[in-house]
């Protein structure tokens, strides 16, 4: 049992540390949306609870750049949906960037307020952030 366990261990550490940069994106968006999928659903589906929306919020903020720096030139890989575009047409992805950045930080200062209708257009800010970046720089999945 002990043999098995250390060569699954082994297994494990050899995967993560070879992921291509693909990998290492997705799992980075990947903790993006594991904080923004929450506040959706406080905000559809209820109930609101503003403690655990304004941690999932900070949570959001805290996550949101990472990815970002992930997009290193030519690491376009079998994983990775980045268009060349991100590369080629570098002032518009940074231009989405900053967009969905700010969309983030009014939604996370807008967590604190008692004000749904209000958090509610910071989420749909954040959302079409996503979906504008995503239509210009994220391809179809392969």
């Amino acid at each position: 049992m002990k043999k098995l366990s250390t060569a699954l261990l082994l297994a494990l550490l050899c995967s993560t540390a070879f992921a291509g940069p693909g990998e290492d994106r997705q799992k980075s968006f990947k903790k993006v949306l594991l904080s923004f999928e929450p506040i959706g659903v406080m905000l559809r589906d209820g109930p609101f609870r503003k403690d655990q929306f304004i941690k999932h919020a900070d949570d959001l903020k805290a996550a949101a750049a990472v990815p970002f720096t992930l997009f290193k030139p030519n690491s376009i890989d079998d994983v990775s949906r980045a268009k060349p575009e991100i590369w080629s047409q570098p002032a518009k992805f940074k231009a989405e960037q900053d967009k969905f950045l700010a969309a983030v930080s009014a939604l996370q200062a807008g967590a604190r307020s008692d004000d749904l209708a209000t958090v509610r257009i910071k989420y749909a800010a954040v959302t079409q952030s996503c979906k504008s970046c995503h239509d210009s720089f994220r391809g179809p999945k392969r």
